[in-house]
C-alpha cells in the first residue's frame, strides 16, 4: 500500500453478510445506549406484618387513585413484595388483605400506604468490549 504524505493507507477487506449484520446490530446498540429514554420504569417494594390468625396468603391491591384498587397481585404468603414496571411521576396507593387456606374469606384490606414514583434519569453504562472490524 502507498503512503501518502507520511501516513499508511489501511485497506478493509470486504465484509461477510453475517458480519454485516452483527456489525449493524452492534450499531444499533449502541445508539439505544447513547441515547437512554430519560424515564425508566420504576418499582415498590412493600412489607407488611402477617396477622397472628392463621393465612392462606396474601393479595395485594394498588391503583392510582385512593381506596380505587385496579391492579391485584396474589403474593402467596411471602410478606413482602416489589411491584414491577410502575410510571415514573405517578403516585400509586396500596393496600394487602388475607385471604385462609382454602381460599374461601378473605380479611378487609390493611391500612392504605401511597407512595410517589421518583423519576429517575440514569445514565447508562459505558459500552464493554468494544471492537474494531
Amino acid at each position: 500500500m502507498a503512503d501518502v504524505q507520511g501516513f499508511s493507507r489501511v485497506g478493509f477487506p470486504r465484509l461477510h453478510p453475517s458480519r454485516s449484520v452483527s456489525r449493524s446490530l452492534w450499531v444499533i446498540f449502541l445508539f439505544l445506549c447513547l441515547f437512554p429514554s430519560n424515564a425508566l420504569a420504576g418499582q415498590v417494594t412493600l412489607a407488611w406484618d402477617p396477622p397472628s390468625a392463621e393465612y392462606g396468603g396474601f393479595i395485594l391491591a394498588y391503583g392510582t387513585s385512593s381506596g380505587s384498587y385496579t391492579q391485584t397481585q396474589d403474593v402467596g404468603t411471602q410478606a413482602i413484595y416489589t411491584v414491577p414496571s410502575l410510571n415514573p411521576g405517578q403516585t400509586y396507593y396500596f393496600a394487602v388483605k388475607a385471604y385462609d387456606r382454602a381460599r374461601k374469606n378473605e380479611s378487609p384490606f390493611s391500612n392504605q400506604v401511597s407512595v410517589t414514583v421518583p423519576i429517575v434519569n440514569a445514565r447508562p453504562a459505558p459500552p464493554k468490549n468494544v471492537q474494531v472490524y
